[in-house]
C-alpha cells in the first residue's frame, strides 16, 4: 500500500532535515509504525530525485547525506496543496454521505480524513494490528465462513473495547 507512495514520503521525510538512506529507512518505518522500505527501493528513487533536482547529496566521511533543495520544497509544497484539494473533497462527500448512511461510521471516516488533512497517519501505533485484523474478517468472511459467528465476534470484541476505560 505505501510502496505507492515512497517518492512523497521520501520527500516529506526529508523536508524535516537531512538525512543518510538508512536514516530514511530507519524514519519512514518509525513514522508509519509498520512499513520499512528496503535499500532496494530507497538508494534508486534518491538518484532519481538527485536527477531530478529535488533533492541534494552533501557528502561527510562515508556517510552521504541527502535533503530537499529548493526546487524539491516547491515540489512538495504543491503536492501537499493538491493533497489538501483531495482531502476536502473527500470530506465533502461523506458529509453528504453522512445524511443517508450511520452517523457514527461518517464520524470515524470524517476524523481519519481530518487527521490526514494534518498531516497526520492515524493509528499508526496500531496500525500492524489493524491490518492484521482486517486481512482476518476479510479473508474469513469472503470465504464463507460461520459469517453469524464471525459478527458475533465483532460484537463481543466492540463491547469488550467499550469497556476500556
Amino acid at each position: 500500500m505505501m510502496r505507492g507512495y515512497l517518492r512523497l514520503i521520501v520527500m516529506k521525510t526529508l523536508a524535516k532535515g537531512e538525512m543518510s538512506g538508512y536514516d530514511l529507512i530507519k524514519q519512514i518505518e518509525k513514522n508509519t509504525g509498520t512499513w520499512k522500505p528496503s535499500f532496494g527501493s530507497i538508494y534508486p528513487l534518491l538518484e532519481k530525485l538527485l536527477k531530478e533536482k529535488l533533492v541534494d547529496v552533501e557528502v561527510s566521511g562515508r556517510r552521504k547525506l541527502y535533503f530537499l533543495t529548493s526546487e524539491g520544497k516547491n515540489h512538495l509544497s504543491l503536492i501537499n496543496k493538491n493533497k489538501n484539494t483531495l482531502v476536502d473533497r473527500l470530506i465533502a462527500t461523506f458529509n453528504a454521505f453522512g445524511k443517508i448512511t450511520d452517523k457514527r461510521e461518517m464520524g470515524f471516516m470524517l476524523e481519519i480524513l481530518n487527521s490526514i488533512r494534518k498531516g497526520h497517519l492515524p493509528f499508526k501505533e496500531l496500525s500492524p494490528e489493524l491490518n492484521e485484523f482486517r486481512a482476518t474478517v476479510f479473508e474469513l468472511y469472503t470465504k464463507g465462513k460461520n459469517k453469524q459467528r464471525i459478527k458475533a465476534v465483532l460484537r463481543e470484541t466492540v463491547k469488550k473495547l467499550r469497556a476500556i476505560k
